[in-house]
């Protein structure tokens, strides 16, 4: 379970430039310990600046969509 492998998986779903409902970027399926992982990408995406996380009021969902349209898919070797 590799963090930098699942950014890489969350920045290839976000190709397309628009917003992704925050949920579709989990599955519950492959478990707990991935869904951790997952969330652990997506802040370090966050932090990097690499991503956008959109909500408009307390309780609606969230969104999520690549920092710059354009942006090529990156990938991050693992360490």
């Amino acid at each position: 379970l590799s963090v930098r492998a699942h950014m890489s998986r969350i920045l290839r779903s976000l190709q397309g430039g628009s917003f992704v409902e925050f949920s579709e970027l989990f599955h519950p399926e492959e478990g707990v310990a991935v869904m951790v992982v997952s969330f652990l990408a997506l802040l370090e995406l966050a932090r990097e600046s690499l991503i956008e996380l959109k909500q408009s009021a307390a309780f609606e969902p969230i969104y999520v969509k690549m920092a710059i349209a354009e942006a090529p898919v990156i990938e991050l070797k693992s360490e």
